[in-house]
């Protein structure tokens, strides 16, 4: 429907486009940073994160999401404050549509009760193409309305958040992205002279998220409930997952996305031998989305595989310099 909508946008001379624009994801538990600066440095430690998602299996111009994000925690020798640092690359493709973000992020830390509040924010840049690949209606080889050599703008971008931690027991938070409300535009000016020009808003869009973990059976089993809520204040996505751990190395469960799709996400961790950089817990993820929507006559449903790796920093020794009256 969106190839659709983007070929009906070259056709009119001057157009708008506002949706949600954002890519969608199904394991979001592991998937916090990127839609929430504030993220950035909670894990106490340094985290990498890789995930691709085929979504749509099956219908043409499908969305391919491709995301890279890392993040740790530092501590200022000044002040002895918290901070948090990270990065993020997207690579997202919807038909005609493709995008390319890259985005630094930076979030103050503070200890409040039991757990760790922080406030963050993102800076970086967004790139959008329309392509010229246009599928024909008739026989004509040459439109002078359609944009023949395509279209592409780049813009910055600005992200905020808060996010408030207990480790090992829950999480919440709450952010903006696109929140300058960027607008990428591109004029084309064709062989017949007919300017044709295009225009891409990006929306501002919410994100909600919440988690909770506990013990059932014994400590060796946890169960993990998690939601997930993303509007741009037009159209609303809500997922809610439910995830169960054994001894900390194996997990799986469901996750159910409103009118959209449901399905399994099983995964596994592994302690890495070692210490510093080689002595991380690397988790492997994989979830497979049944779409539930009317697309399920064309779809055969998503897959998205997810690759995460933490390490523990390893802060040197302090040594404190005392005088005594011996070596005055």
């Amino acid at each position: 429907m969106k190839k659709i909508l983007l070929w009906s946008i070259a056709v009119m001379s001057v157009t708008t486009v506002f949706g949600q624009q954002d890519p969608q994801f199904t394991q979001n538990y592991f998937n916090r940073f990127y839609p929430n600066p504030a993220v950035a440095g909670s894990n106490d430690g340094i985290c990498a994160t890789l995930i691709g998602r085929q979504q749509w299996v099956g219908f043409e111009g499908r969305p391919e999401s491709y995301l890279f994000t890392a993040h740790m925690p530092f501590t200022d020798p000044w002040l002895n404050q918290s901070h948090g640092v990270g990065f993020s690359v997207l690579s997202d493709k919807l038909g005609q549509e493709t995008t390319f973000g890259f985005k630094v992020s930076y979030a103050y830390r503070r200890a409040i009760g039991p757990g760790m509040l922080s406030g963050g924010f993102g800076l970086g840049l967004i790139n959008k193409t329309i392509n010229n690949d246009w599928d024909a209606v008739d026989d004509f080889q040459v439109d002078p309305s359609i944009p023949d050599n395509g279209a592409s703008d780049l813009s910055f971008d600005m992200d905020f958040g808060l996010y408030y931690k207990i480790p090992k027991k829950a999480y919440v938070g709450v952010s903006v992205t696109h929140l300058n409300g960027a607008v990428l535009q591109d004029e084309d000016q064709n062989a017949a002279s007919i300017p044709a020009n295009l225009e891409y808003g990006m929306a501002r869009h919410i994100y909600v998220m919440a988690g909770y973990q506990t013990q059932i059976i014994s400590p060796d089993w946890q169960i993990k409930p998690n939601v997930f809520v993303k509007s741009d204040g037009v159209s609303t996505t809500f997922d809610i997952a439910g995830l169960i751990e054994y001894q900390e190395r194996f997990w799986g469960g469901i996750n159910y996305r409103l009118q959209d799709a449901v399905g399994p996400i099983l995964g596994v961790n592994y302690q890495m031998p070692g210490t510093g950089l080689t002595g991380g817990m690397l988790k492997v993820g994989y979830s497979y989305d049944v779409t539930t929507s009317q697309l399920r006559k064309h779809s055969s449903g998503s897959h998205e595989l997810m690759l995460n790796y933490c390490m523990n920093i390893i802060s040197k020794p302090k040594f404190e310099r005392h005088r005594t009256v011996r070596f005055l």
